[in-house]
């Protein structure tokens, strides 16, 4: 059958195997409701007065703010709480709990009712169930997981109803986990006979420079006598390698095929080659099934010493990444995941761990083309819940099957290295009674053995000592940078990386002094006294943290002394909807750990990151910025992130001195036993290992400038920073300068000086009005306290930044129009092709 062009997006993403040779129809014209409406599933159901929605749709990401929606009681074990406590804004505090029912109608001939056709949904939030003409179809309780169902036998020719109930929890996640169909919905319509959903298993076991053994598994459904041809087609285009061969059917069959690619171009970080092997199923010379499965040639070696990917020893430099998209809630657009990940590279990361879920399949593929190692993650509950409504309710009868079809789906990816059954699963307290690590270890190797099997372990003693931290092939811990030598001293063979880094929170462009780390420590290690301000905007020296965290430099420290450590994730690349940590009593909303805020902007550490991790670029950054009028004729420290070797402060003119990078002169974070795991908090000691700093210096309205400074004296760069005048305008500053169709763009807005310096105390309101090729779809700030509603034209500025973000809808040109006081506008045009 002739592949519709307007699906060719929707074809790459729906399996993780591009499919081709038959028909995937993105399913639209939703109709959505919240009422829970007992006899929507029917038919000939009345929804004339629901809201016509587009899916994927977040329904709550697109209501009011308010705390009372997401009151939790709880006590959280990973923060040392012994009494459970009231807790708001942990997922958010939108109202993502209750029923939602999304309608729709979809039309088939009578020849297709002949064949077969499938109902795929990548994400459904959550404890879906799904009816066609009435007919109760399935079921899947777990929102994150992809899933589908044969309704060839519910259908009939003409008009048809498909309705889906979803229902959320209160107290059902530790974050925001979205409402609704947040991810694609599709029809597939095939041949009887055709190569099974996710039936594929492409795997690379031999590689040299001359050639590349590629072996492939495959499922195929049907009877009778048919011709299996297989084709491996490489970026070009061309074949490189096929078989054929005659096959018998009996249901369902599996068979293997083994091919030889010559002079084979490898996927690799800085070059993700691709290739594509093409299943075609004849009958009589012809097509009746065609199934193209992406795939990427490689080996992968976990050993003592570190991960290897072809033969070269690798650092994970990763980050962990929640699933919702800022402002536009947990609504998947690829756009902007491709966004995020262009941000994460700039900085220098070259991996991802999907926290604590399956991903969209798109983010999947998007990790295979950039060239980013992924780890995909089941579960962040077993039978032991952390949360009232979790998933420990459905772990004894879905979790096979859930992890099973996150497998089934995702082990073609090059990008994914290692399964993660887990998340700081509770069992670890309690030595795994039902060795639950090794049920589900036993799954993942039933489907793949190529890959390693992980778990993040925020108790490393209950872990190692269980077994548990072995019986996975390479472990993760959490914050445990203070004691991976005494692992390594207790524990000589085991393979492990620090799955989850940080835990020091921070906002854009706020500075609190005078700056003082918290030194003190409980006998575990915890920070005891860790200075939270009431306001909710800590400062970005790195001295605020949750008990258990930690700066960023002290996992440096200890990943360069500990060299067999496989390398970190920082808790999070991007700060996402709820966990703002530790600002609960500050009615905050969202995270305040990461590099980069909710909309997208650099935080200071970001650079401090790109100093470590983007070695190929030269960084020069420093802070605070230049416009703090409390502080005139007071001290404050200047921090400069840069991979100079020297750097000179000027204030005005005045030289404060040059001044280099301090050598470490002791670890003192380290503990002497993993009975005592944390490491929490900073010092200046450290701090100066991996920043410049000058201590005393007074800060003048004006100029601040740093000069850098090659090993050999030679001014090489300079940065300067101005103290800002009045607000005199609004920069309206397009990411890109295009989109396509029904893309999502966005805009970063920044109210200037007449000299074009960002007034970085500017928060007043401003409202936004779209028009052209485009309409507004949501907008935010970086303020973690920040109550607006995202979908709505109106927006506070935020230290002097806002982001906008439009949905395109035709070709064209957008115009955005900001209005904030008398203030000017200056602005650039998006182009929607």
């Amino acid at each position: 059958m002739k592949l519709k062009t307007s699906i060719l997006i929707i074809v790459f993403s729906c399996f993780c195997n591009f499919i081709t040779g038959q028909e995937v129809d993105l399913l639209k014209n939703w109709k959505f409701s919240n009422y829970d409406y007992g006899d929507a599933f029917q038919e000939n159901f009345d929804d004339t007065n629901w809201n016509k929605v587009t899916v994927p749709h977040d329904w709550a990401v697109k209501q009011d703010f308010d705390f009372a929606h997401d009151v939790q009681l709880t006590m959280v074990v990973q923060d040392g709480e012994t009494q459970p406590r009231y807790r708001t804004g942990r997922s958010g505090a939108l109202p993502y709990v209750g029923i939602g029912w999304y309608r729709t109608n979809y039309n088939i001939t009578a020849s297709v009712l002949k064949e077969k056709v499938q109902l795929l949904f990548d994400g459904a939030m959550s404890n879906a169930k799904v009816y066609v003409n009435g007919n109760y179809v399935g079921q899947r309780p777990f929102g994150y997981i992809s899933f589908y169902f044969d309704i060839t036998k519910y259908l009939k020719a003409g008009h048809n109803s498909i309705a889906v109930r979803l229902e959320n929890f209160n107290s059902q996640s530790r974050w925001y986990p979205g409402a609704g169909l947040y991810r694609k919905v599709s029809v597939i319509k095939t041949n009887k006979t055709h190569v099974k959903t996710w039936g594929t298993f492409v795997t690379t076991p031999k590689i040299n420079k001359k050639n590349a053994k590629v072996h492939l598994e495959v499922e195929v459904l049907g009877t009778g006598s048919y011709t299996m041809l297989n084709e491996i087609i490489s970026s070009d285009g061309k074949v490189v390698s096929k078989t054929s061969k005659e096959i018998t059917l009996d249901k369902s069959t599996k068979f293997s095929e083994d091919f030889e690619v010559k002079k084979p171009k490898l996927w690799s970080l800085d070059t993700p080659n691709l290739y594509q092997l093409k299943t075609s199923i004849l009958k009589d010379n012809k097509v009746v099934n065609t199934y193209k499965t992406t795939f990427g040639i490689r080996n992968i070696r976990f050993e003592v010493d570190g991960f290897y990917l072809n033969d070269k020893k690798v650092k994970f430099k990763g980050v962990n990444m929640h699933h919702d998209l800022g402002p536009v809630g947990a609504t998947f657009h690829k756009e902007l995941f491709v966004r995020q990940m262009k941000k994460m590279k700039e900085m220098g990361v070259n991996a991802i761990r999907f926290s604590h879920n399956p991903p969209a399949p798109e983010a999947l593929d998007i990790c295979d083309e950039m060239g980013i190692l992924a780890i995909d993650e089941a579960f962040d509950e077993w039978q032991i819940g952390k949360v009232m409504n979790g998933y420990s309710l459905h772990f004894d009868k879905w979790s096979k099957k859930d992890l099973s079809d996150m497998i089934l789906r995702d082990r073609n990816h090059p990008s994914i290295i290692m399964w993660s059954i887990g998340n700081e699963i509770l069992e670890q307290y309690r030595k795994d009674p039902n060795d639950i690590t090794g049920y589900l270890n036993k799954i993942v190797k039933s489907l793949d053995t190529t890959r390693a099997t992980t778990a993040g372990f925020n108790s490393s003693a209950g872990a190692l000592r269980s077994k548990m931290a072995h019986t996975v092939d390479v472990a993760g811990f959490n914050y445990k940078p203070g004691i991976y030598h005494q692992i390594r001293k207790e524990y000589p063979n085991l393979k492990f990386y620090a799955s989850e880094t940080g835990g020091a929170v921070s906002v854009r462009n706020s500075y609190k002094f005078p700056v003082v780390f918290d030194t003190l420590h409980n006998k575990r290690g915890n920070s005891l006294n860790t200075k939270v301000y009431k306001d909710g905007y800590p400062g970005n020296y790195e001295t605020t943290n949750v008990p258990w965290g930690y700066p960023a430099y002290k996992e440096f420290a200890s990943l360069e002394k500990n060299t067999s450590v496989y390398g970190e994730f920082v808790w999070t690349g991007y700060d996402y909807l709820g966990e703002p940590s530790p600002y609960h009593d500050a009615k905050s909303r969202s995270s305040y750990f990461a590099p980069v805020d909710f909309i997208g902007l650099e935080k200071d550490k970001f650079y401090l990151y790109q100093t470590q991790w983007k070695t190929d670029k030269d960084v020069l950054h420093f802070f605070p910025h230049w416009t703090l009028p409390d502080m005139k004729g007071k001290e404050i420290p200047v921090v400069c992130y840069t991979s100079y070797e020297k750097a000179e402060l000027f204030v005005n003119g005045k030289s404060y001195g040059i001044q280099t990078k301090k050598p470490i002169n002791n670890h003192s974070y380290e503990n002497n036993s993993i009975d005592k795991p944390a490491s929490g908090g900073g010092n200046w000691d450290l701090f100066k290992a991996y920043a410049i700093v000058w201590d005393n210096v007074v800060y003048e309205p004006g100029e601040a400038k740093i000069v850098a400074y090659n090993k050999k004296g030679k001014q090489v760069a300079e940065v300067k920073r101005f103290t800002a005048g009045k607000p005199h305008h609004i920069k309206i500053n397009p990411e890109l300068k295009s989109i396509k169709n029904d893309e999502v763009g966005v805009y970063i807005v920044s109210v200037l000086d007449k000299d074009g310096n960002l007034c970085v105390n500017y928060n007043k309101n401003m409202n936004i009005t779209i028009t052209g090729a485009a309409t507004f779809l949501a907008a935010g700030n970086g303020d973690p306290t920040n109550m607006q509603n995202l979908s709505k034209p109106k927006r506070k500025f935020f230290n002097g930044q806002a982001a906008v973000f439009v949905k395109s809808h035709k070709k064209g040109t957008i115009s955005v129009d900001i209005k904030s006081e008398s203030l000017q506008k200056v602005d650039q045009s998006l182009i929607v092709e």
